[in-house]
């Protein structure tokens, strides 16, 4: 089901932006569209605060496969997360004030996960990635996006979609 999403290299953690990729964006746009991107940025950059936070709690010191993998899509999703911070800017938006209650849900969710035991923290992040896959469909087919965000928000489903795949499979193998 997942690999039938993933439309882009998904082995890049954190791709190359060049300075000419940042443009002035949707300066003259109705506000009625310029609203709908605007809801829909802080919604995508609010909720990948959220799972780069219930990644980095489920991390342990302990040195193996699954923190490796853990670090990896913190990582990813810290670009993510950038990548919205920059799309916000370039529209000439603010994030959303009270993102900082989903650093701290994230944070929640990440060390209650971790506490429970690998196999909860493999269901943990394949409930929150299927939870963001959907909302990507969803701001994807509601909001009309410019072709370069479009591009980006596309991509970082890929990516997540990638995640439950990488996690479905740790789960699988990590049986009994």
């Amino acid at each position: 089901m997942e690999n039938e999403h993933i439309r882009h290299d998904i082995s890049i953690i954190r791709p190359q932006l060049h300075n000419d990729d940042i443009q002035t964006r949707g300066r003259n746009l109705p506000h009625s569209k310029l609203n709908n991107i605007k809801k829909a940025l802080r919604t995508l950059h609010t909720l990948e605060l959220m799972a780069i936070n219930i990644y980095r709690f489920q991390v342990t010191k302990k040195p193996s496969s699954l923190n490796r993998q853990l670090i990896a899509a913190a990582c990813n999703e810290m670009t993510h997360y950038q990548d919205f911070q920059v799309k916000l800017l370039e529209y000439g938006l603010k994030p959303a004030k009270l993102r900082w209650l989903y650093w701290i849900v994230g944070a929640a969710i990440g060390k209650t996960s971790r506490l429970a035991g690998t196999r909860a923290i493999l269901k943990t992040a394949i409930w929150v990635e299927s939870k963001a896959t959907a909302h990507y469909d969803e701001l994807l087919n509601l909001v009309e996006w410019d072709e370069d965000t479009h591009r980006v928000i596309e991509k970082n489903q890929s990516d997540e979609y990638g995640h439950i795949r990488r996690w479905k499979n740790l789960l699988q193998s990590n049986k009994g």
